[in-house]
């Protein structure tokens, strides 16, 4: 039944989810009612979509299904969806604090198309998580034994961990330590016992909800601590927002989800309000999402994140950046034929008609020519083809990247907090206005990561204007040198290094951040043109033990036009003395390791 109201001179329409047979707190399956609920505010004025407060249960056996290539995800798979939002206007889900229970294979949102959208007032988790948890209880001769609860059912088989979840059986592939009194990866961990290095063990189960890993190496993990098991793939997001405008996320918490958080691809101007990733109060967890809380990728206008808490994730907290994309063949005088390398960014659309790319040298990452795309056609995931409107120069050739420069985002990151997660913090690659301010940062890895590779992710592009204020860095890099050189790392993957004045980056800001730290290095930074670092304060934690390492407190090379002032640093840091002087390096040319004038200084070029 609709309900119209009047705020101001807007009409409202309001749609509540029982008149479509759903309660809260009910056990039954309210996929179809919601289905049906979304389809009835289609030709409605501004409808809103209200559901009372309790628990709702989604099951994907009767889900609306549809082939996406979701980005930084795996691909080429039909997506079963809890949420179907295609092409929807001027519509709103209010949660009003409800539970979402999410189960199986299942897609929560999907926002197609759409404008001007608003989903609040909710919590988003999943009755068996895809991430499993265990315990170590006992460490040996190259063994190390684990109790898994109940709550995530396994089954040992030819030696092999399999867990088991509703409509899913998945080997383990990687564990990720975390330390039970920090509720953090455990300190000089990382990935040791992921990945690969996984591939060496052998499961023993000794009895029930007990289990014994054979073939450890030098470094095990310590007594009491916890492990996440990491198994299956990136299949479900929380929320992917495609072809969209005006998206607001606001007052969400996301306990979980089978990937990413949000991802966002091709969309303008969103915003995510008290939108936290976190743990599940209660819950016994130590993780939350089995990858990034948020992503974007090729968008533009404004993403603003205010507010927000991102804790345990699997991965970093924030990426946005765009894609570069190798030339395959140049086909004729006005057409390239174009590869997605990597396997979760094929199918993404590249390029339109009528956008603006440049085109890219693949080492340096440094560009050198423009086009305006007149067609593309999209042979398979992997290869299409683009045409151009003009005659393209002969210096355009295979092993070159292409960029689209149309789709570039603002970025405003203010009052956020980021910690405890698997990697790094904010991962920023974008050639916007960006800010990020009142953030706190606690991360395994840099706290702040900006980069741009054309050899393995691919992604672009290269910052242009960034400020890094009034952010709190604390105890940074724990997992050093896993994910990380330094609280603020700036590493553009550029094989080989450029000469100094052809620099990647441009124009970054830091000032006025609280350092508190054990590592020694702040900055690490190379080919940036412009960076100012002022008005920062260092403060020594003792959380952890002094990371050793080579670099200094401020690193740079192939830098210039950079200015360090009024900054209050430690007086006995492990590579030098810094004093009060204010040292200024403007318009000068630096390649940097900041080793030689510690003595005087304590800064070096």
């Amino acid at each position: 039944m609709k309900r119209d109201f009047a705020i101001g001179e807007m009409i409202v329409s309001i749609v509540n989810i029982q008149d479509f047979g759903v309660k809260p707190d009910q056990e039954r399956d309210a996929t179809v009612a919601v289905f049906r609920a979304i389809e009835s505010c289609r030709e409605l004025e501004r409808p809103t979509l209200l559901f009372p407060k309790g628990r709702y249960h989604f099951w994907p056996n009767k889900a609306v299904e549809k082939q996406y290539f979701i980005p930084n995800h795996d691909q080429d798979k039909n997506r079963r969806i809890a949420f179907p939002l295609f092409k929807m206007k001027g519509l709103t889900i209010d949660g009003q604090g409800s539970e979402f229970i999410f189960h199986g294979l299942t897609l929560p949102f999907v926002l197609d198309g759409c404008h001007d959208i608003t989903v609040k007032n909710a919590s988003i988790d999943w009755e068996r998580p895809i991430l499993s948890q265990g315990e170590v209880i006992e460490v040996g001769d190259g063994t190390f034994d684990v109790e898994i609860p109940k709550e995530y059912p396994y089954e040992v088989v030819d030696g092999n961990l399999i867990f088991l979840g509703e409509g899913w059986t998945e080997p383990c592939k990687g564990i990720i330590e975390m330390d039970s009194s920090t509720r953090s990866p455990a300190y000089g961990t990382g990935d040791y016992l992921n990945y690969g290095s996984y591939l060496k063990f052998r499961v023993e189960e000794l009895a029930p909800g007990r289990i014994r890993y054979h073939g450890a190496g030098e470094q095990m993990p310590g007594i009491g601590n916890a492990l996440i098991f990491q198994c299956g793939y990136r299949d479900c997001p929380g929320v992917f927002i495609n072809n969209s405008t005006e998206i607001e996320l606001a007052s969400i918490n996301m306990y979980h989800t089978i990937g990413m958080g949000v991802i966002a691809q091709r969309s303008e101007n969103i915003t995510l309000n008290a939108f936290n990733v976190m743990i599940k109060p209660g819950s016994g967890r130590l993780f939350s999402t089995a990858a990034d809380a948020t992503h974007f990728v090729y968008c533009r206008g404004t993403i603003l994140l205010e507010g927000c808490l991102f804790e345990n994730q699997m991965d970093d907290p924030l990426n946005v950046h765009g894609i570069y994309t190798p030339i395959a063949e140049r086909v004729n005088e006005n057409t390239i034929m174009i590869q997605l390398v990597h396997s979760q960014q094929r199918g993404a659309l590249v390029a339109s008609p009528g956008e603006t790319v440049r085109f890219l040298n693949r080492k340096s990452l440094l560009p050198f020519e423009l086009g305006v795309v007149k067609e593309v056609k999209m042979l398979n995931p992997e290869y299409s083809l683009v045409t151009f409107t003009q005659k393209l120069p002969e210096s355009v050739g295979a092993e070159d990247l292409l960029e689209n420069i149309s789709w570039r985002a603002d970025l405003t990151v203010r009052k956020c907090i980021a910690r405890a997660n698997r990697a790094r913090g904010f991962l920023i690659t974008t050639a916007g206005k960006v800010l990020v301010e009142q953030n706190v940062f606690s991360s395994a890895g840099a706290g702040i990561k900006i980069s741009g590779d054309g050899n393995y992710w691919y992604e672009s592009s290269a910052v242009q204007d960034i400020m890094i204020r009034n952010n709190t860095f604390q105890d940074c890099n724990y997992c050093y040198p896993q994910w990380g050189q330094a609280a603020i790392d700036i590493d553009p993957e550029i094989k080989p290094d450029p000469p100094h004045e052809d620099c990647y980056h441009a124009n970054i800001r830091i000032e006025g951040n609280r350092f508190i730290t054990f590592h020694p290095t702040l900055v690490n930074a190379n080919s940036v043109d412009g960076i100012v670092f002022t008005g920062n304060t260092v403060e020594r934690s003792e959380r952890y033990p002094a990371t050793v390492s080579s670099m200094s407190t401020l690193s740079f090379r192939n830098c210039k036009n950079i200015i360090i002032e009024n900054n209050d640093f430690l007086e006995d840091q492990q590579q030098g003395t810094i004093g009060s002087e204010t040292i200024d390096l403007r318009n000068n040319y630096a390649s940097l390791m900041l080793d030689e004038l510690w003595k005087e200084k304590g800064i070096a070029f």
